[in-house]
């Protein structure tokens, strides 16, 4: 393996929301993205509606609740980029040896340590990076914006005023479904939300902007989904589709590669992906990779 494989390995296992004196913004090397993820972290202080299995921010208790700062963001954004303009970031220790086309900006994400949708100033923030996008795009490149999201807020006026703004140039949503059944919803995202308030926010969204599906499929302290489970999950993949295959992008299996939340959450064999890939896409026509 050469030195930047094991760059690049080492870029994608670990993704700290850390960097240098920043409270909100830092960079990530995605698999998924394809290259360079500027995150926005609005929960530092890990506030969440799901307290995921597989969760590997760590748990909600013991934060104080952190209030966003909306003009840090936005500098800490700037920065950032002026910074990558400058070609600096390329030459970060923690970057240097991972191959250039994985450092080129892919997009500024939405996703840190819990949900988004969840903070009062979500539009405002999604206002801002809209503007930034606008700025720096033609200096760097077009660059998407992106939500990674649990979809538990979708249907709030607030959020989707925010979305307005934060989707409206090739903008897209990568919504987390972990489960076909109620039961596997509640042992893996274990939420007290319904799993069909999640199916009825991505079905109602899909119609307006582009929705990517998340799905993580891991062994939950010994259990692992059956194929009755892939089944009905296929099933709700397929009511999401069906509202709008035009925006429906595409479909990512993942499984664990980082340190989770609770003990004995383990990851599946690709096989496992791959075999759960073919029966979605003998199942509809979407598009699906696997990680």
């Amino acid at each position: 393996m050469t030195e930047q494989e094991k760059a690049l390995i080492a870029a994608w296992s670990s993704h700290p929301r850390e960097w240098k004196n920043n409270t909100w913004v830092y960079p990530v090397i995605s698999r998924r993205a394809g290259g360079l993820s500027l995150g926005v972290n609005l929960n530092p202080d890990h506030h969440c509606s799901f307290s995921c299995a597989y969760c590997q921010s760590g748990p909600q208790e013991g934060h104080k609740r952190i209030p966003v700062d909306i003009d840090a963001v936005e500098n800490e954004l700037r920065n950032f980029l002026e910074f990558y303009e400058s070609g600096e970031f390329s030459r970060c220790n923690s970057f240097a040896n991972v191959p250039a086309e994985k450092k080129a900006l892919k997009d500024i994400c939405l996703s840190g340590d819990g949900e988004s949708t969840l903070v009062k100033e979500f539009p405002e923030v999604c206002l801002r990076m809209r503007q930034i996008q606008k700025d720096y795009a033609p200096k760097l490149g077009a660059f998407k914006l992106r939500l990674i999201t649990n979809a538990s807020h979708l249907n709030n006026p607030t959020v989707k005023q925010g979305l307005s703004q934060l989707l409206e140039s090739d903008g897209e949503i990568w919504a987390k479904l972990d489960a076909g059944s109620e039961e596997w919803f509640k042992k893996i995202n274990r939420s007290p939300l319904p799993l069909s308030k999640i199916l009825d926010n991505l079905t109602e969204v899909i119609k307006n902007y582009p929705i990517c599906i998340q799905t993580m499929l891991c062994d939950v302290q010994g259990e692992v989904p059956g194929d009755d489970e892939i089944g009905r999950y296929i099933e709700n993949l397929r009511q999401i589709y069906q509202s709008n295959p035009q925006n429906f992008v595409e479909v990512q299996l993942y499984t664990v590669i980082r340190q989770t939340l609770l003990d004995g959450v383990m990851s599946l064999p690709v096989e496992f992906l791959e075999n759960t890939k073919t029966k979605i896409t003998d199942a509809m026509p979407v598009k699906v990779r696997c990680f």
